[in-house]
């Protein structure tokens, strides 16, 4: 799984190797709300074409969809940024034994 593999790579060797030999992140000056908004607003002309009610239940299950993904990523992302504080405790202890 996909998941596996992120929590596998937050060490300090995986964030170094990547800070060292990895790509630059993509550069976008918008806002995070004008970020959320474009592609929502897009997707909302689309829903448009099939269904004129305004309360669509294609949009709610869309809504449904972002908010279920979002907090998955969000436990993710808490996740993989307390592992590197974890391994540096290891790192830490290593060389405090040695």
């Amino acid at each position: 799984m996909f998941v596996n593999k992120i929590f596998e790579r937050a060490t300090i060797r995986g964030i170094a190797d990547y800070l060292l030999f990895g790509q630059e992140p993509d550069e976008d000056k918008r806002s995070y709300e004008e970020r959320l908004e474009e592609p929502y607003l897009r997707f909302e002309k689309a829903v448009v074409k099939y269904d004129k009610n305004p309360t669509s239940e294609l949009l709610d299950l869309c809504n449904e969809v972002s908010a279920e993904t979002a907090s998955v990523y969000m436990e993710i992302g808490l996740q993989v940024g307390i592992l590197p504080m974890l391994d540096m405790v290891k790192n830490i202890s290593k060389e405090k034994d040695s």
